[in-house]
């Protein structure tokens, strides 16, 4: 039960609002820009919880039996035995709450940190979700991914088509 609550639910509810506020984001227009801004802040939030659940309910607030873990893992899946990924999570959660929490409150990033922290948060999202995950959760993202890139494309076809008139 405190799995479920302390590690899982937080990290689930981080990874729905990463995509809403993804496809929002492609969506555009002003209305979509605090859907974007509000849902990644909760999401990122909600990051910071999956990590304090994962510490304190996996790892017995154990930051070698975190490593440990995260190595045996990353050798379960790559073959290669990094730890590493530990704190690539930390740089994650720091930067898209960093990211999230400016816009929340009406703050402007340049168009080249909004690319990058984007490029950033999908593929970690994307490698947490379908490389390290199996399942329902694998099956979910990559179809998140998917409806992301038909978002894109409607926009790119859409634009294109505004500037041939």
């Amino acid at each position: 039960m405190n799995q479920l609550f302390g590690v899982l639910i937080p990290v689930w509810v981080s990874t729905l609002a990463w995509f809403v506020g993804a496809a929002a984001r492609i969506i555009g227009g002003d209305k979509t820009a605090r859907i974007f801004a509000w849902s990644w802040l909760l999401g990122s939030l909600a990051m910071w919880l999956h990590i304090l659940g994962s510490y304190a309910i996996a790892y017995h607030w154990s930051h070698t039996e975190a490593l440990l873990a995260t190595a045996q893992e990353s050798e379960r899946v790559t073959g290669i035995r990094a730890a590493w990924g530990v704190y690539v999570n930390f740089c994650f959660a720091s930067a898209w709450t960093l990211f999230s929490a400016r816009l929340a409150v009406g703050g402007t990033w340049n168009r080249d940190i909004d690319w990058l922290v984007c490029v950033f948060t999908a593929g970690i999202i994307s490698m947490a979700t379908i490389v390290f995950e199996t399942g329902f959760v694998r099956v979910a993202s990559s179809l998140g991914f998917a409806i992301l890139g038909l978002l894109i494309l409607q926009r790119m076809l859409s634009r294109r088509e505004t500037l041939s008139r």
